[in-house]
């Protein structure tokens, strides 16, 4: 049966998910757990927060985190409500408007050094984002390598699904080198707010917000910081790649954005839902409950099918093709919905839209084409949909 955590079945389930689509919107697999198909369907799971819980969905069976270790993704209300509303204070437009000048500069930096045959995976998709992140918490963009590094092992780890590796359990057991970096950062920034010498940066500001009158707790701060520089090195170097996969093996596509400014915020949105770069997200029940007529029991594992929803032809025409100028493109689910509303939307659209304007200003069209015998392949991680490599030959 389909088990969405097996990257195997996970990578290549497109006709699959279409089958299952169409014969249901809930279908059993794996496990015993319930995979929802549609889009509505998968709305209603998303903004139904007392039926369904972060915090059992993403791990495996029986493992249970502390709450002052868990990601945002892993909280539940009312907790969730508390800590999300100091995301997206933190990441308030203004933020990611005033990083604007660093993005752009810094993807000219990495382009211009670009003269012959290069991954744009290790060389671009990975390093801007990671960057980016690192300038808006105001640690060292020289870091970005060794954190890349650490963020890349974990997301390609046990860790993800069972909070521990062969080293310890918990992130500062599994890996204590990224979790003492975190916190010699948070003690730094603490002091320096306390001699009031801190810069106006966003960890600054994460220490200082409060949830509900009480500043976080370190350890809460500790897990939030490092949300946003895996979701740096997962979400958006995946958007990145997949939208820079599509202009190398799509010349239509390419076209359609040197003509048209407007066009690059569309297409960003039609790769999002296309190659959503989080595939699902898992839900845990825990009351008695039904999804379009079919019984859910306290207990069962429901995966919101993304990766299915966003090509749902109830809602998107042609589901399987690459529209430019589709008029609903964003209606996909890739960001969440509802309360679960991923708070780094924007910077990671923004990023994006950075990224590939600067790609495409540096190159002329056909001056850069995909290695003689490129094949698409995957990254490993079994949630995440991105192209693991991108080498390319520039011929003008």
């Amino acid at each position: 049966m389909f088990d969405p955590f097996d990257p195997g079945q996970a990578h290549d389930a497109w006709p699959l998910l279409a089958r299952m689509r169409n014969e249901s919107a809930v279908a059993e697999i794996a496990s015993g757990m319930r995979y929802v198909t549609r889009h509505a369907e998968c709305r209603d799971v998303l903004r139904d927060t007392e039926t369904f819980s972060n915090a059992s969905g993403m791990k495996a069976p029986g493992v249970e985190i502390p709450a002052e270790d868990r990601l945002l993704g892993e909280l539940d209300p009312p907790r969730h409500t508390l800590v999300r509303r100091v995301m997206v204070t933190a990441l308030a437009p203004k933020v990611v408007h005033a990083a604007e000048p660093f993005m752009r500069s810094t993807a000219d930096e990495m382009l211009h050094a670009m003269n012959g045959p290069t991954d744009l995976v290790p060389e671009f998709t990975v390093p801007l984002p990671n960057r980016v992140t690192l300038h808006l918490l105001g640690l060292d963009p020289a870091d970005a390598p060794q954190l890349a590094a650490w963020a890349k092992g974990l997301m390609e780890s046990t860790f993800p699904a069972t909070n521990r590796t062969d080293r310890g359990e918990g992130f500062a057991g599994a890996f204590p080198e990224f979790a003492a970096y975190i916190d010699a950062h948070i003690d730094e920034r603490a002091a320096q707010l306390a001699d009031g010498t801190a810069p106006d940066d966003m960890l600054a500001r994460l220490l200082q917000l409060d949830d509900d009158g009480e500043q976080l707790p370190r350890r809460q701060v500790r897990a939030l910081v490092r949300n946003l520089i895996t979701g740096g090195f997962t979400t958006t170097s995946q958007l990145l790649g997949n939208l820079l996969h599509e202009l190398l093996t799509n010349e239509r596509i390419e076209r359609a954005l040197r003509a048209d400014e407007d066009a690059l915020g569309r297409a960003i949105e039609e790769s999002l839902r296309l190659a959503p770069p989080i595939l699902f997200m898992a839900r845990g029940c825990v009351r008695e409950t039904e999804i379009a007529g079919c019984p859910i029991t306290p207990g069962t594992r429901v995966i919101t099918g993304f990766a299915s929803a966003n090509r749902d032809e109830r809602v998107f025409s042609d589901p399987d093709e690459f529209r430019v100028d589709r008029p609903n493109s964003e209606h996909h689910l890739t960001f969440g919905y509802g309360p679960h509303v991923c708070p780094g939307a924007a910077l990671a659209r923004t990023v994006a839209r950075i990224g590939i304007r600067a790609f495409l200003d540096r190159f002329p069209g056909g001056s850069v084409r995909l290695a003689p015998g490129f094949e698409f392949e995957n990254v490993p991680t079994y949630f995440e949909c991105g192209p693991k490599r991108l080498p390319i030959e520039i011929t003008a």
